[in-house]
C-alpha cells in the first residue's frame, strides 16, 4: 500500500451483521417426548418418537426399580431447613465414650480469640498519624542566604616549592642500594675472575695484583716521559745533524728505550698480567 495523506482519515467502522436467530419447528408449549432416564441396564423396545408428540406415549418412561434411586433412601434425607447450626451439635469422641447421650444439652465453651482483634479505621488513623513526620517549618531560602553570609571564604592552596623538598637534589635511596648491590656483584666476579686465574697460573709465576700492575704503568709512563725529554732536547732529530756516528748511536738509542717502554707499558695493560715468582 504506497503512503499517502489520505491514509490519515479514518474509515468509517462496518457493523457486523448477526446472523438470523434460530427458532426450532417444535413449539416450545409443547411438552417433550419421553425421556429413557433410569434405563440403564434395562430394555424398553417398541417405543420411537422421532417427530415428537404432543404428549409421550404411555409407559414411556422407566419405572423406577429403587425408591432411594434418585436423591437417597426415603425418610433418610434431612430437610434443608433442619440444617445443623453452631452449638447445637452433640459432640463425639470422649463424651460419647462416658456414656454420654448424643441427644444431651450440649453446652459450648466459651470461646477464646487466638489473635487480637482488627484494629478499627479510627485506630488505623490515629496510628498513621503518629508515624508521620512533622512538617517542616524552615525557610530555606533565608537559611542559605544567612549560611552563605556567615561563610568563611576558602583560602586558596599554598604553593609547594620543590626546591626546598628534603632530599631535593641527591640520589634517591633506592638508586644508591641498587648501584651498591651492583658493585658488589662485580667485586665478587672479580674476585672470581682473579681466583681462577691465580689458579691456572704457570709454574713458578704469580699473578700481578691489580695495585701493583697499575704502579708499574704508572712508572714507566714516568721514564717514558724522561726519555722523550732528553730525546727532544739532543740534536739528533733531524737528519742533517747526523754528522757523527756518536750522535747516530745516541738516536737510536733513545729511540729503543722509547719502544721498550711502549711495549712494556702494553703488556702491563692486559688484566691478567704474570711474573716470575721469586718464592718458587
Amino acid at each position: 500500500m504506497e503512503e499517502s495523506i489520505y491514509n490519515l482519515i479514518p474509515e468509517p467502522v462496518v457493523a457486523p451483521q448477526k446472523a438470523p436467530m434460530y427458532h426450532s419447528k417444535h413449539a416450545g408449549t409443547k411438552p417433550p417426548p419421553f425421556s429413557t432416564f433410569g434405563t440403564s441396564g434395562t430394555s424398553k423396545p417398541g417405543y420411537s418418537n422421532p417427530g415428537g408428540l404432543e404428549a409421550a406415549p404411555p409407559g414411556g418412561h422407566h419405572p423406577y426399580q429403587k425408591s432411594f434411586a434418585t436423591m437417597g433412601k426415603v425418610g433418610n434425607a434431612i430437610p434443608p431447613s433442619n440444617i445443623l447450626k453452631k452449638g447445637t451439635g452433640g459432640g463425639g469422641g470422649a463424651g460419647d465414650a462416658a456414656g454420654k447421650s448424643a441427644d444431651a444439652a450440649y453446652t459450648p465453651k466459651p470461646a477464646v480469640r487466638p489473635m487480637p482483634a482488627v484494629p478499627t479505621k479510627e485506630e488505623c488513623r490515629q496510628s498513621y498519624k503518629a508515624l508521620q513526620k512533622p512538617k517542616e517549618t524552615k525557610n530555606f531560602i533565608t537559611a542559605n542566604a544567612v549560611e552563605n553570609i556567615l561563610a568563611v571564604p576558602k583560602r586558596a592552596p599554598e604553593q609547594t616549592d620543590w626546591l626546598k623538598k628534603p632530599g631535593f637534589g641527591e640520589v634517591p635511596v633506592y638508586l644508591r642500594k641498587i648501584k651498591k648491590e651492583i658493585s658488589d656483584e662485580y667485586e665478587y666476579i672479580r674476585s672470581m675472575q682473579q681466583a681462577q686465574e691465580e689458579q691456572a697460573a704457570p709454574a713458578g709465576m704469580r699473578l700481578l695484583e691489580e695495585e701493583e700492575r697499575l704502579q708499574l704503568i704508572k712508572d714507566l709512563k714516568v721514564k717514558w716521559g724522561e726519555v722523550n725529554v732528553h730525546y727532544q732536547q739532543s740534536s739528533v732529530l733531524s737528519l742533517a745533524s747526523l754528522d757523527t756516528i756518536g750522535k747516530v748511536k745516541r738516536k737510536e738509542m733513545y729511540e729503543a728505550q722509547l719502544a721498550q717502554i711502549e711495549k712494556d707499558i702494553e703488556k702491563l695493560s692486559k688484566k691478567t698480567v704474570y711474573v716470575r715468582d721469586d718464592d718458587y
